[in-house]
């Protein structure tokens, strides 16, 4: 572990921090943040900081940081960006290694003057500078939500790495909201000392952390970058998105973080040679960040076992169009199928259409597709709300060799509920067909991607 790694760590693992700026006024960031950090459940020892203030939610606060009776490990702040050298400069003598800054204000504001000087007294100093100009950071390991909002705390395989408070938001709370979960949220901002390739290298060693998802809208060092992912390429997956393809999203990118945009075509090339998944929009990033943490196929070959045959077909053709593979089925595993008391308008082929809601006709079926290995991954395609799925599925992940993905749609309360259920238990599941495959198309590649690169190294 590098020190870059370390001091990441340190941070994410404080069990002391200062707030400054932490306020009693529900309007403000400093309340948002405090009551974040309270809401999610942090364990540390906690020091509002705010002159005209005697109590803080409960808390004693303190008029500065150098009036904190303890060392700390880390200070968040959310000041004025004029302050936040002089707060560095108390933070690292009470014994802080990391700096959590809220604070906006800096380059992305006209003033690359501030942020060259926070960066020159975080240097001279030793601290390690996470932001400026960012949300915050919320590392659940720790229960450590130190960001305005939300308060995500179901923990799961996904690791969030934006330069957007607003893209943070949704991924973590799409995450949350089906059973996923999250390992970490990092808002990146201006990225004037800890960038995006040391997000990389972390969370690459991270043990709770299954796949990172990135929205970047500026790279800070491009050759660093692609060397992190080429180093992370065998250890955990990537998914990226990367605004600012067009010329004018390109100039909104500079105005929210003061970046400059390179040849989108360039970097998309770049992450898949060096075998992180490329995102077009933000519900493929988050589709394909989620396959990358719960899908490892040995394999391209993909049998369908479907309530609807529109959705089956669906799947079929998105799943075709991707490189995917739907082998027909053997006359004996027809003939088993058969055997089953289907309806007698069940299509029994690749994808296999039950025409029934009855969840034991989806064991049963998926059973006898594995039995005859003919399937790298078996997906379960619920077109309609079937009562008790989700049981069936989850004893299913554990009964078969193959891989196991879900598509649910059109279900109402127990599409929620069930999709959810299994979800939390690892299983991935996509509200369309389409996007079903386009996950396992990538989980597919992933792996391949390693198999070869393995075979040369």
């Amino acid at each position: 572990m590098d020190s870059t790694t370390k001091t990441i760590d340190s941070i994410f693992k404080a069990q002391s921090l200062a707030v400054v700026g932490a306020s009693a006024d529900p309007l403000k960031f400093g309340y948002m943040t405090m009551s974040s950090l309270l809401q999610g459940g942090y364990r540390g020892r906690l020091y509002p900081v705010n002159p005209k203030a005697e109590a803080i939610m409960g808390l004693k606060a303190y008029p500065s940081v150098s009036e904190v009776p303890d060392e700390i490990d880390c200070v968040v702040i959310i000041v004025p960006a004029k302050f936040v050298a002089g707060i560095l400069r108390e933070s690292a003598r009470k014994g802080a290694k990391g700096a959590i800054i809220q604070s906006a204000g800096f380059r992305e504001a006209g003033r690359a003057d501030l942020e060259q000087e926070i960066v020159r007294v975080a240097r001279q100093l030793g601290l390690r500078l996470m932001g400026p100009n960012i949300q915050g950071i919320n590392y659940l390991p720790n229960q450590m939500c130190a960001m305005f909002f939300p308060v995500i705390d179901l923990k799961g395989p996904l690791a969030v790495v934006t330069q957007s408070g607003t893209v943070t938001t949704a991924l973590g709370e799409w995450a949350a909201a089906e059973g996923l979960g999250i390992s970490a949220a990092v808002n990146l901002g201006n990225q004037a000392d800890i960038c995006e390739a040391d997000y990389i290298e972390y969370f690459a060693q991270d043990a709770d952390t299954g796949a990172i998802a990135m929205y970047l809208e500026s790279i800070k060092n491009g050759p660093r970058f692609l060397e992190s992912l080429r180093r992370a390429a065998f250890v955990k997956p990537v998914a990226v998105l990367k605004a600012g393809r067009t010329s004018t999203g390109a100039r909104s990118a500079a105005s929210h973080t003061g970046a400059m945009a390179g040849s989108h075509p360039v970097f998309e090339a770049a992450c898949r040679q060096f075998g992180a998944a490329v995102a077009e929009d933000l519900p493929t990033l988050y589709d394909k960040a989620k396959a990358l943490a719960t899908l490892t196929p040995t394999g391209n070959r993909v049998v369908v076992i479907s309530t609807s045959g529109g959705a089956a077909t669906l799947a079929a053709d998105e799943g075709e169009t991707l490189g995917l593979k739907f082998p027909g089925l053997p006359a004996d595993l027809k003939a088993a199928l058969a055997n089953l008391n289907l309806p007698p308008l069940a299509h029994l082929n690749n994808p296999i259409d039950l025409v029934s809601l009855d969840a034991e006709h989806f064991r049963q079926a998926a059973r006898l597709v594995d039995r005859y290995a003919i399937a790298d991954v078996i997906l379960i395609s619920f077109g309609d709300p079937v009562a008790g799925g989700d049981v069936v599925v989850k004893d299913l992940a554990a009964a078969i060799r193959g891989r196991l993905a879900v598509s649910y749609m059109g279900g109402g309360s127990e599409e929620t509920r069930s999709r959810f259920s299994i979800q939390r238990a690892g299983i991935p599941v996509f509200p369309s067909p389409e996007r079903a495959v386009r996950g396992i198309a990538v989980a597919v590649w992933r792996a391949e991607y390693c198999r070869r690169k393995e075979a040369v190294r």
